[in-house]
Formats: structure tokens, sequence, C-alpha cells
């Protein structure tokens, strides 16, 4: 006990300058430090605002900011005519292979010239589903056939399942003169083999191309020339040059109903010639 009482007695006390130091340094660290002042409180943006933001950032990618985003109707002002009875009518009937579209006169059906391009689409549409039309008149409809109509009707000539061989094109007057080019040179890939299209529609550049590939395309199918197909050949009429004129199809004419066409120049389409000849050949 004596020992450790000797050792606490000898231990040196704080001395009070060295306490004071001590408080001094407390107190300089205490005040020397700086504490960030409260951020203030922000205004939430008004829509202003917001909206400058957001055409800001549709500049920086190249997006125009001229105009503020607006709902666009899908609604399409034209569609109830395509559930009308008539116009549903045809689509069922291309679909269905009815044996009133193998020579198929559009105009029996869509008798409003007027007509839209949705009505038209419809009808080309079941066209891609049908597979016993052989003549095709599609003329007169000016609103309804543009250029997307033609690249279509043309996507579906050349289907190989498409058996239509005869066209009447005529009147179409708001296709574009690149479009009938591409379908004068598309027509090579189908089975067209007599057509009609209003020279004052076309070229006589692009007339002649037409006339060209069809003469050509003769040589890929017999029923235009079939004796066992006669009785839709005799309704092709109104093109160029109609099949019936086809010398290897008179003796079998001559014995059948349609005796009498053979002295029809209109029906012939002889008609309008100066010599009373047709200057095309089979």
């Amino acid at each position: 006990v004596k020992k450790v009482a000797t050792k606490a007695a000898k231990q040196p006390k704080a001395t009070k300058s060295v306490k004071r130091k001590r408080q001094h340094r407390r107190k300089s660290s205490s005040s020397d430090a700086v504490v960030a002042p409260a951020p203030p409180k922000e205004n939430p943006l008004t829509d202003a605002e917001i909206r400058k933001i957001l055409q800001q950032d549709s500049s920086s990618f190249g997006v125009s900011n001229s105009t503020a985003w607006v709902r666009r109707s899908s609604r399409q002002p034209s569609k109830h005519l395509v559930d009308s009875s008539g116009v549903r009518d045809l689509l069922n009937r291309l679909k269905c292979n009815d044996s009133d579209m193998v020579v198929l006169k559009l105009k029996r059906y869509l008798n409003d010239p007027n007509c839209p391009p949705i009505v038209m689409n419809a009808a080309l549409d079941a066209m891609e589903e049908n597979t016993n039309c052989q003549a095709l008149y599609i003329q007169n409809f000016n609103k309804a056939m543009l250029d997307d109509q033609m690249i279509h009707l043309l996507r579906i000539l050349q289907d190989p399942k498409c058996k239509v061989w005869c066209l009447n094109i005529g009147e179409t007057y708001n296709v574009s003169h690149a479009t009938w080019m591409k379908f004068a040179k598309g027509l090579r890939h189908t089975k067209v083999t007599h057509m009609y299209a209003s020279e004052h529609t076309i070229t006589s550049e692009i007339k002649e191309m037409f006339r060209e590939v069809i003469r050509d395309n003769r040589q890929k199918h017999n029923m235009h020339i079939d004796p066992n197909n006669l009785d839709v050949i005799v309704k092709c009429t109104h093109c160029w040059w109609n099949p019936i004129n086809a010398k290897v199809l008179r003796p079998y004419i001559r014995e059948s109903e349609y005796e009498s066409m053979l002295f029809d120049a209109e029906g012939l389409g002889l008609k309008g010639t100066t010599d009373g000849k047709n200057a095309d050949i089979i």
C-alpha cells in the first residue's frame, strides 16, 4: 500500500497553464467549424417551365418542338362502307370462289365510282384469297385506285395461284407515271394476256410496253384459247385485242351458240379501226 501511494505521489499533476491550453484548443476547434446553411425551399415547377424543359430535351434528340403532342384518332370515316351489304356480298363471293367471280366486273358491286380507297383495299384483300377469277374489270375508280392500290393489284396478279389473264383498268387517272411503269414491267410476271388501259392516262411508250408483255405472256398458258373455256373467253371484251379474235377458236365458235359474235365488229374489238382489221395477232 505504501508503494502504490508513493508512485501516485511521484506522478506530476497537470499545471494550471496546461489546463488553460487544453481548454483553449477545445474552444478554438469548436469555434472554427463552419456549419452549412440550410438549403432554401424550392418552389414547384410551373406547367410552362415543365413544357420548356421537355421541348429542350426533344430538340437535343432531333425531335421537332414546334408542335405539342396531339392525340390522333384511329377512326376511319369511311369504314362503315366496308360493312355495307353490297361490299360484304362482294368480299364473301371472292373468298368463296363464287361462280360470278370468274368474270368480275367490280362496277356491278361497287356502283359508286367515287368510293374511297378503304373499300378498294377490302376488295383487293379478298382478291388475295380468290382462285377462280379469270377476267377482272376494275376500271373507272379514280378515287379508289391510287398508287398503293395499283401496286397491291400487281402483287395479286403475280401470285402463282391467281388465274386472272384478262384485265381492264381503263379510266384510271390518279396513278403516277412511275407506278404505271412499275406495273407494266411487273406484268411480265403475271398470267395477263389481254388487257386495256386508257391511252389518255398512260404514255404511248407504256402502252407499247404493255402490249409487248401481254403478247409474250400468251405463251405461258392456254386459258385464252382453250375451246373448253369458251364461255369465259366470249365475255372478255373491251380489250386492245379481244381473245375471241384468235384464229384457233374460229371453228369452235362457228359450232357454238356464239357464232353471231363473229359478225359483231364491236364484240370482236374491231369497231373504230380504219380497215376493219385488228393489227394484233395471236
